[in-house]
This record gives structure tokens, sequence and C-alpha cells, in this order.
């Protein structure tokens, strides 16, 4: 039995149901949605547009553009991380590995260990 049917925009709900629901097309919702469609009915929800088509996903020499273009139509959103970390995250079937080839960052492990001094520099 092969994989089923892809669509985009869906706008109706089967009427029998979904046996899984899988939220967000990541590296993990993707390949775990098409694994169960084998045998299982499934809904994949993703926010975001398919890759395919998009340039700036495909194309090497565009990498950066997918990272800074933030715009509404974009797969990139952009977002200020609770450890303050500047970055973008992905709204694209297929995830972050769309806009970041599977790159992440994370806040040094001694930000809040790290003591600030203050001298008067009068003598």
């Amino acid at each position: 039995m092969g994989y089923k049917e892809v669509s985009s925009f869906a706008t109706t709900v089967s009427p029998e149901g979904y046996d899984y629901i899988i939220v967000r097309g990541g590296t993990a919702g993707c390949p775990l949605a098409a694994t169960l469609s084998k045998k299982y009915s499934v809904l994949l929800l993703e926010r975001g547009d398919s890759p395919y088509g998009n340039i700036n996903i495909s194309r090497l020499e565009n990498f950066q553009v997918s990272l800074t273009d933030t715009s509404l139509d974009s797969p990139s959103q952009a977002f200020i991380s609770t450890d303050g970390v500047i970055n973008a995250r992905a709204r694209v079937l297929g995830g972050g590995t769309c806009i970041n080839a599977g790159f992440y960052s994370r806040a040094s492990p001694r930000k809040g260990r790290i003591r600030v001094e203050t001298y008067d520099l009068r003598e």
C-alpha cells in the first residue's frame, strides 16, 4: 500500500474522522504522518505553505533569504526566544530544516551566572 493523497489547503474535514492528527509538519511530523498514512487515516496540520516551488527554499544561493525575509508570505517568522536569542521559526511544510538546514542556537549555559561588577573610576 502506497502513500495516500497529499492536499494543500483542505477546506473540509473527513466525515469518517481521522485515526491520527499530527500538528506541525516539521522533520518529525512529516515522516510520522507519511509512515502512519500507510495504514491509518492521518490529518497533518501545518500553518505554512508547501516549500515546493519556493526558490528561497529550494535554491542554495537563496539560503539567507529564507531566514531574513519575514514578510507575511515568507516561510520564516521572526521571534525572540525566552532566553533572548533572536531567531526565525518556520511556517512551511517541512519545518525549520526548510529555512535553516537544521541548525539551531541556544543561549550560553553561563547566562544568569555571570556576575556584573562595577567600579568607581575615581581614585
